[in-house]
């Protein structure tokens, strides 16, 4: 929870106590934050970086970081892949002074922008890529603050079998995409190994017109009881209102990639039921900390944060500042250390701990249903 709200005391009257006699001693710190704030990949990263942005804003009113103000500077990769490397590079080159960086939602282009920062030898946390391999792909200064694909495909797979009753499913993956592929392999896996059936098909990354795995579903016999669709935001709203339109009722199932406004949306609009996506730590968690982030974030852009992105943009931001502070320095090596070292940082969105040699917090994952435009946490999976 804000340290203000929690002393009960306004915000305004801190921050003029604090700015009307005090100076902040020496130049920000700089971080990148890396978004696509812009472009389809928006509908999860704005969330993210709005609330990355709120709790710079919060850090700086409360006194700063170190006695400095914690600065933002925004890269707006415009959901384009070829040309992020080259944007964050470029705002690198601009910004020498830079102490970290923090952005994405998306493995792929996560796994970019890790390697340049790597190149610079700055740390770096993605709020919301789930990529289990990506530390170890990139090197060390690469954090998650988030839990893997591996962990998200288990609860899926565990809550199908057990909740659903499901024993065979029709997995539809985008083929293009990295998250998308590996939360595929991971859940085929994770339903395998449970005694289930899985039957795979794969299309590329934009296809809207779902006839032809429409049609081989509706061929197969025995039919399967579920679709696991690992796709992306922009693709999920035409799957489902296809698939629904074809008259198949069966539980579609997927991912934190449908943690999405615009499903909501189409769900209600088309009275659709039977869709449960995993996610991080459901916004109507009736938590303390929750309450005040939800509040906070409507009190600054004018509406409730939209998912669970926006929680973790926040959390990321919390979590590097407290490294900084623990290591007393925003120095890449010490700030590098100290995030390794986190074992009990208390975000929003649940505890990340590092165990030693891993820069992948193990966290609960939460299966939501949507309902005719209502979603409702249903189950939550604890490694």
């Amino acid at each position: 929870m804000h340290l203000i709200r929690a002393l009960g005391l306004p915000v305004s009257w801190l921050a003029g106590v604090a700015f009307a006699g005090f100076a902040y001693a020496a130049e920000p710190i700089v971080v990148i934050a890396a978004f696509n704030l812009t472009g389809p990949e928006a509908a999860l990263d704005l969330p993210c970086y709005r609330g990355a942005e709120l709790a710079a804003a919060e850090l700086n009113e409360a006194g700063g970081v170190l006695g400095r103000a914690l600065k933002l500077v925004p890269v707006d990769t415009e959901s384009d892949p070829d040309s992020t490397a080259g944007r964050i590079a470029q705002a690198l080159e601009a910004h020498p002074d830079a102490a970290a960086g923090i952005g994405f939602t998306d493995s792929t282009l996560a796994l970019d922008a890790g390697r340049v920062f790597q190149t610079a030898n700055l740390p770096f946390i993605t709020p919301g890529a789930t990529d289990p391999d990506l530390p170890q792909t990139v090197g060390g200064d690469m954090f998650l603050a988030a839990y893997g694909d591996d962990a998200q495909a288990h609860a899926m797979a565990d809550y199908a079998w057990d909740a659903l009753n499901v024993r065979r499913i029709a997995l539809w993956a985008d083929k293009d995409r990295l998250f998308t592929r590996t939360v595929a392999k991971f859940f085929d896996a994770s339903f395998r190994n449970l005694g289930g059936t899985v039957t795979g098909q794969e299309f590329g990354a934009g296809v809207t017109d779902f006839g032809a795995l429409i049609a081989a579903y509706q061929a197969a016999d025995p039919k399967p009881q579920a679709i696991y669709a690992a796709t992306m935001p922009e693709t999920a709203v035409p799957l489902i209102a296809q698939v629904r339109a074809a008259g198949i009722d069966v539980p579609l199932l997927s991912a934190d990639g449908w943690a999405d406004e615009d499903i909501v949306t189409a769900s209600k609009s088309g009275r659709i039921g039977g869709i449960y996506f995993t996610t991080h730590r459901f916004l109507g968690v009736d938590t303390p900390e929750m309450k005040a982030f939800a509040a906070a974030y409507r009190a600054k852009y004018g509406a409730a944060p939209p998912n669970s992105f926006a929680a973790l943009g926040f959390d990321s931001v919390n979590l590097l500042a407290a490294a900084m502070k623990r290591a007393g320095s925003a120095a890449p090596d010490a700030v590098r250390t100290a995030l390794a070292d986190t074992r009990g940082f208390e975000g929003v969105v649940g505890t990340i701990a590092y165990q030693p040699g891993k820069r992948v917090p193990d966290k609960p994952v939460a299966v939501v249903e949507i309902d005719n435009g209502t979603e409702t946490p249903v189950w939550t999976w604890t490694k």
